[in-house]
């Protein structure tokens, strides 16, 4: 199953009015739009419908913006330390990945090799580059890269007999 994206605004707020200004505007966004979640400066929306529809409180209160999509992990999973250098947990301790800089993907057996799969193994020489596992359909995981490390990710699954099964990869 392909991931889900959701919407990420991504708020610059003048220094001076931070606290005021932010209540002010997650107040203005209550009767226009359906906010998921949120960190910080970063608003998260399930549409990309939900988070144009804010870009009128953004420019109501002269805050600069950008937008992001993002990857939303389940739970339970388990982070690596590197996740914390591309990825954030939400004030709702949800999960997320920019979605351009994630790669997402679960291990096969490859067919045809003539040897067998060992996937415990791809995973523990995976393990030094992962940002993120969870189990996923039974006794399955589900592994999340740096989308720059997909081709290693390739690599290593192979030398065990296995291929990467891509549920996310950015376009090249």
């Amino acid at each position: 199953m392909p991931m889900t994206p959701v919407y990420a605004l991504h708020m610059e707020l003048p220094e001076d009015k931070r606290a005021g200004y932010y209540a002010q505007i997650v107040k203005g966004l209550a009767g226009r739009t359906r906010l998921l979640d949120r960190e910080k400066e970063t608003l998260i929306f399930a549409s990309a419908d939900d988070r144009d529809a804010a870009v009128p409180v953004m420019e109501q209160y002269k805050v600069p913006c950008e937008f992001e999509n993002l990857l939303r992990l389940p739970s339970p999973l388990r982070l690596y330390p590197e996740f914390s250098d591309y990825g954030f947990l939400s004030r709702l301790e949800q999960a997320y990945l920019p979605a351009e800089l994630a790669a997402i993907f679960r291990l096969a057996p490859e067919p045809g090799t003539g040897r067998p799969a060992e996937p415990r193994q791809a995973e523990l020489q995976l393990r030094e580059h992962l940002l993120a596992d969870w189990p996923d359909e039974g006794e399955e995981k589900t592994y999340a890269v740096q989308a720059h490390q997909a081709e290693l990710a390739e690599g290593i699954a192979r030398a065990y007999g296995c291929r990467a099964v891509w549920l996310h990869r950015p376009e090249e």
